[in-house]
């Protein structure tokens, strides 16, 4: 039972260090609509473009 228990812990520790992680990166990832998503990638504007 003590190794389910420590488990458990590192379990909760990890899920709460993700949560954290993810709160962080989206704070300072600024949202981007999807022009300017794609604007920095070549040629996926004459990709669409074809018939």
């Amino acid at each position: 039972m003590e190794f389910i228990t420590a488990w458990l812990w590192y379990l909760l520790a990890f899920a709460l260090g993700a949560v954290v992680a993810y709160l962080a990166a989206r704070m300072a990832i600024a949202p981007t609509n999807e022009n300017e998503a794609f604007a920095d990638v070549p040629e996926t504007r004459a990709i669409g473009d074809r018939p």
